[in-house]
């Protein structure tokens, strides 16, 4: 970023950290740049003492450009979990259709500091299984702010960086979001009627490209790419129109591969605007290469580099809405995957994965976590079973001497 440009950033900076004693950081894409407030340091202390644990600052900028990705895939604010359970919203600056930086709130909470977040940051690195009581002055640290004040937050940023937008590319991307699922419609009818096969094509270099790509060989990714553009150019150098069409085609083949290995759906289909934009303006094969070229890396980055920090938000996403519904009685693992937008069954794989439990033993750890703080009132046992969200006194007694060792009259004595 130039230094009038750092200026008029680090001003918006600080005019939000001043109003809302929330921090706020920029980052800059070409160079991954991160400008911060140094008003912000106490909020930002637990990043600080991560960063001098880990001696690695990965997570965070991994977490960073996961926020953002998703803000400028939907063109607004985007509100989400980093791998370690704070909560940060990222705001997108568009200029000429593409995001040259954006802004990110937070970090804040949005639940109390208790065991799950200490042991899942542990999980997430185990350097600080020796600094609990640090951990915890570090976090006590970072403001708490309920989900209705964090959206407001997080519609303040937007506001207040409006000036720097490409509104009309915003407003683009935010209806564009809505259609991304015709897609695949169109990549299947441009491959039925619109291009006559050709036998001089390499298949099998598609194939070695698909292996890459899975692989997250960005390089060897595209030399292959630029052969594959090749043998297309060389083959309809006359006709740029089947061309096109048949770069259209490497693109959803590029999706495919990343969807396979685990890339983000809504954003490896939220980039096709990329493609339709440049396509429209493209008149050699330079042109096509250096954009195909473009939507392999997002692909590959999709995949590889923001993952890890995609799996943990929704996680944290899973656990916040649980810890608010718990006393629901109907709660389901269905209701939970569909409230974070994945199928049922991979929701339960990843739950497990990521947690180490199923999602019906972290439902009823919740409940009797809960369970304990009633048992130190009046309240009966059935009553406090019903509070908490089990049918009956005697499975609430049985889950409660399953996980706590002795039965919740005892413990309450």
């Amino acid at each position: 970023m130039d230094k009038s440009k750092n200026e008029e950033i680090m001003n918006i900076i600080n005019i939000y950290n001043h109003s809302t004693e929330i921090a706020c950081r920029a980052i800059g894409m070409k160079e991954i740049e991160i400008l911060a407030c140094s008003d912000c340091s106490s909020s930002l202390s637990f990043c600080k003492l991560l960063h001098s644990i880990s001696k690695e600052k990965e997570d965070c900028l991994r977490s960073y450009l996961y926020g953002g990705r998703q803000a400028e895939k939907l063109g607004e604010p985007y509100i989400y979990f980093c791998p370690y359970g704070l909560i940060n919203w990222a705001v997108p600056i568009i200029n000429q259709g593409e995001m040259e930086y954006f802004f990110v709130g937070g970090p804040t909470l949005i639940h109390p500091i208790d065991d799950f977040l200490l042991e899942n940051i542990i999980k997430q690195n185990p350097l600080f299984k020796n600094k609990i009581a640090e951990l915890k002055k570090e976090l006590s640290k970072i403001p708490y702010v309920n989900p209705v004040r964090t959206r407001y937050l997080a519609e303040l940023l937007m506001r207040i960086t409006r000036c720097n937008q490409d509104d009309a590319s915003l407003e683009e991307r935010q209806k564009r979001n809505f259609i991304n699922t015709h897609f695949a419609e169109t990549i299947h009818d441009i491959k039925n009627n619109n291009y006559s096969k050709d036998h001089l094509y390499p298949i099998e270099k598609e194939e070695e490209l698909i292996s890459k790509v899975k692989s997250g060989d960005s390089k060897e990714s595209r030399r292959i790419l630029n052969q594959l553009l090749g043998y297309i150019y060389f083959n309809n150098g006359n006709n740029f129109t089947i061309l096109k069409m048949r770069t259209i085609e490497l693109m959803a083949l590029l999706a495919r591969a990343a969807i396979e290995v685990g890339a983000d759906l809504e954003i490896i289909f939220g980039l096709k605007y990329m493609l339709y934009e440049k396509l429209s303006k493209v008149n050699d094969i330079n042109d096509l290469s250096e954009c195909l070229t473009k939507i392999l890396d997002r692909f590959i980055e999709s995949t590889f580099i923001i993952k890890n920090a995609q799996n943990r938000d929704i996680i944290y996403k899973a656990v916040s809405f649980i810890k608010n519904n718990f006393h629901n009685k109907n709660i389901s693992l269905n209701d939970v995957a569909n409230e974070i937008g994945l199928s049922t069954s991979y929701f339960s794989k990843l739950f497990k994965e990521e947690l180490g439990l199923s999602y019906i033993d972290y439902l009823n750890k919740v409940r009797i976590d809960a369970s304990k703080e009633l048992l130190k009132r009046d309240y009966s046992l059935a009553e406090i079973a019903q509070r908490v969200g089990f049918s009956d006194q005697s499975y609430f007694s049985k889950v409660f001497k399953k996980i706590e060792g002795i039965s919740p009259g005892r413990w309450r004595k």
